[in-house]
C-alpha cells in the first residue's frame, strides 16, 4: 500500500482550544486519517486515554496522551505519517517540536502563523527546518484559516481566472465572541483606548500574526511590486456594555475596547497594491457589520467574491489542518507553502467513483459505482 492509497497515520500534538475542534473535524468523517499518537504537556491529559478526553470518538480512542515527543514515539504502535503541531505561535519555542518530529521521519503541519512564510521574517528557522525536513525526506509546512486561506490560498486561487492583476483589496470581518485568553493577550480587547495605542507602541500588541507573509505571498505569486508593508490598528468602542462570551472577561463596559480593524498594505512608494483588512469585533451584528470574507482582484478580468459568513476561526483553522494532511506527505521533502499544494485538499472518503459497466446506458443517466482506495 502507498501512503496514498491508506490512511494517514497522524501524531496530536496540542490538545488545547484547536486540537479539540480538530477532533470534532475528525469524528465528522476522515476514513483515510488515523490517529496513532497524541502529546500534551497539560499533566491532567498525560496519560488518559483519547477515548476519555474525547468521548465517542471510534479511531485513536486507546491512544494514551504522552508528555513529550520521545514517549510518544516510543509508545507508537506502527510508525507516524504526519504530525499535526497545534501548540503555539513562537517559532523559537516550537522550533525544537517541530526538528523532533521531523528527525523522526515524520512530515509536519504546524498551525503557528509564523509557519505560513517562514522564509520573509524568520529566514534562519526556515532554513534549518529545511533541512531538517530534507535530511529526513520528509515535508513542513504552516496551516490555518488567517495565514493559510482567507488572505492568500483562497484570492490566488480566484486570481487563477485572471491576468495582468494591478491591485488586490481583501477584508475580512468576524466575530470573536468568546475568544479563548491567548488571543486577548496579544490582540488587546478590552483595553482603555489609549492604553492600546501604548501597547502598540511598546510591542506588547501584534494582533493578527501573519498579514505580511500573505501579502508577500500574494505579490510574489501574481508578479506585483511592493517595495514594503505597513501595519495599522483602528479601535472602536460602545456606548453599552457587551457580552465578551468569554469567562475572563465578561461584559466589557461602555468605552474599552469591543473591536479593533487591524489593516497591512503592501506598498510600492505611495500606492497601495495589496491590501488586507481584518475586523474583529465582539458581537458585530450589534455595531452594523456583516460577518464575510471578501475579496477584490482588479485585473484585466475584474475579480469580485464573498464568503458569507466568514470562514471560522479556529474550526476553520482545525479543518484546513485536517485537509492538508495527505498534500503534506505527498510533497516534495523540505518547507513547502500550503499554496503550491493541491486545491481540493484531502480525499476525505478513501474511495472514487466509476461508470456502473452493468448498467445498460439511459440517456440522460449515468450510474456510478463507488471504487474503494
Amino acid at each position: 500500500m502507498t501512503a496514498s492509497s491508506r490512511p494517514a497515520r497522524v501524531i496530536l500534538f496540542g490538545l488545547g482550544a484547536l486540537g479539540s475542534l480538530l477532533m470534532d473535524a475528525l469524528r465528522s468523517g476522515y476514513p483515510m486519517i488515523r490517529i496513532v499518537g497524541a502529546i500534551d504537556h497539560d499533566p491532567a491529559k498525560v496519560g488518559r486515554r483519547m477515548g476519555d478526553l474525547y468521548p465517542g470518538i471510534t479511531d485513536g480512542a486507546d491512544v494514551a496522551v504522552a508528555a513529550t515527543v520521545e514517549a510518544c514515539l516510543a509508545s507508537l504502535k506502527e510508525p507516524a505519517d504526519l504530525a499535526y503541531h497545534m501548540t503555539e505561535s513562537v517559532l523559537s519555542h516550537v522550533e525544537e517540536q517541530m526538528t523532533q518530529l521531523l528527525d523522526a521521519g515524520i512530515n509536519v503541519i504546524s498551525a503557528s502563523e509564523a509557519m505560513f512564510h517562514p522564509a520573509l521574517r524568520f529566514s534562519d528557522v526556515a532554513d534549518r527546518l529545511d533541512a531538517a525536513a530534507k535530511r529526513k525526506g520528509v515535508s513542513i509546512t504552516g496551516v490555518g484559516i488567517n495565514p493559510g486561506f482567507s488572505f492568500d490560498s483562497l484570492p490566488l486561487m480566484l486570481a487563477r481566472t485572471t491576468c495582468g492583476v494591478k491591485r488586490v483589496t481583501i477584508t475580512r470581518t468576524i466575530d470573536v465572541t468568546g475568544t479563548g485568553p491567548g488571543d486577548i493577550d496579544h490582540v488587546g480587547y478590552a483595553l482603555w483606548p489609549d492604553e492600546f495605542q501604548e501597547k502598540i507602541k511598546a510591542g506588547r500588541i501584534v494582533g493578527h500574526m501573519g498579514a505580511p507573509e500573505s501579502i508577500a505571498c500574494i505579490a510574489e505569486r501574481l508578479n506585483l511590486d511592493i517595495d514594503r508593508v505597513e501595519e495599522g490598528w483602528e479601535t472602536s468602542t460602545a456606548t453599552f456594555p457587551v457580552d465578551s462570551g468569554t469567562p475572563s472577561l465578561g461584559m466589557i463596559e461602555p468605552g474599552r475596547v469591543i473591536g479593533i480593524a487591524q489593516e497591512g498594505r503592501g506598498m510600492r512608494g505611495a500606492e497601495t497594491i495589496i491590501s488586507v483588512r481584518l475586523v474583529m469585533f465582539y458581537q458585530p451584528e450589534l455595531h452594523g457589520l456583516r460577518v464575510a470574507d471578501e475579496i477584490d482582484i482588479e485585473g484585466l478580468h475584474h475579480v469580485r467574491a464573498s464568503v458569507v459568513p466568514a470562514a471560522l476561526s479556529l474550526f476553520g483553522a482545525a479543518n484546513t489542518i485536517v485537509n492538508a494532511t495527505h498534500d503534506v506527505i505527498g510533497a516534495e521533502p523540505g518547507l513547502v507553502n500550503i499554496v503550491d499544494l493541491s486545491v481540493a485538499g484531502t480525499r476525505r472518503g478513501g474511495f472514487s467513483y466509476a461508470v456502473d459497466r452493468a448498467s445498460p446506458p439511459v440517456p440522460g443517466l449515468v450510474k456510478l459505482v463507488k471504487v474503494q482506495a
